[in-house]
C-alpha cells in the first residue's frame, strides 16, 4: 500500500477491531472461515485455560466453498488436535454458512449437550470482531442469561494479516469495505444490533470506493 492507502486502511482496521480484554468463560467459539490462524487462536485460548469447552462452527461459506472439500469446523478441528486440545473438549457444528447461523447453531449444539453457558469468547478474523459482536448480540437466544460475550482474533497487525492463504493487502481492504457495509445495512434486516460507524471510518470507506476498490 502507498502511504495514503495505508492511512485509510489503518482507520478501517482500528474501527473494526474491538481489542476486548479476555475473561474466563464457559466456552470458546471459533467461527469458521478460510483463515486457519483463527483455529490456532481458538486452540491457544483453550490451552491457556480461558474456557473448558472449545466449539468450532461452520460448513462451507463464500471463501471456502469450492476451495475446501470439508466443513470449516472439521478443518479447524484438525488444527486444534495437532496443537494438543483433547478431542473430548471439542464440540462441532457443521451446518452454518453465515455468521448468524454460526451463532444460533452453536447455541443449539450447547443446549443439546446440556452445557450451561453464561459467558462466551468468540474468535474470528481481526476485521470481523465488530461485526461478530453485533451479530451475537442479535442472534444469541439467551442474552438475558449472559454475563459477557468477548470477541477476539489472531493477534496480528494490519501488515501481518495478508498471507497467501487469505489474500493480499488489497483483498483485505475489500473485505473491510464489505464488513462496513454489513454493519451499516444489517441492523435494518434484523441480522445485527446497531453499531455507530465513526466519521473517520465512513471517510475511509468512501475514499477506497473512489479509489476503485470493491467491497467483498
Amino acid at each position: 500500500m502507498d502511504e495514503e492507502s495505508e492511512k485509510w486502511a489503518r482507520i478501517l482496521w482500528d474501527y473494526l477491531c474491538l481489542h476486548q480484554p479476555l475473561k474466563k468463560s464457559d466456552v470458546i467459539i471459533g467461527l469458521g472461515c478460510h483463515d486457519l490462524r483463527v483455529a490456532e487462536r481458538s486452540a491457544t485460548l483453550f490451552l491457556e485455560g480461558w474456557a473448558p469447552w472449545l466449539l468450532f462452527t461452520g460448513n462451507l461459506g463464500k471463501q471456502t466453498a469450492g476451495v475446501w472439500t470439508r466443513p470449516e469446523a472439521d478443518v479447524f478441528l484438525d488444527v486444534a488436535l495437532r496443537m494438543g486440545v483433547p478431542r473430548m473438549n471439542i464440540l462441532l457444528e457443521t451446518e452454518a454458512t453465515n455468521t448468524g447461523e454460526n451463532i444460533r447453531f452453536s447455541h443449539r449444539v450447547l443446549k443439546e449437550r446440556n452445557i450451561p453457558v453464561s459467558s462466551v469468547i468468540l474468535v474470528q478474523q481481526p476485521f470481523m470482531e465488530r461485526r461478530v459482536y453485533a451479530t451475537f448480540m442479535r442472534q444469541w437466544p439467551d442474552l438475558r442469561e449472559l454475563k459477557h460475550a468477548i470477541v477476539t482474533s489472531p493477534q496480528l497487525s494490519i501488515f501481518e494479516y495478508p498471507h497467501p492463504t487469505v489474500g493480499t493487502a488489497s483483498d483485505l481492504i475489500c473485505y473491510m469495505l464489505g464488513v462496513v457495509e454489513r454493519i451499516r445495512d444489517y441492523p435494518d434486516k434484523g441480522f445485527q444490533v446497531e453499531q455507530q460507524i465513526s466519521t473517520s471510518a465512513l471517510s475511509a470507506y468512501h475514499w477506497f470506493l473512489q479509489a476503485g476498490y470493491c467491497p467483498k
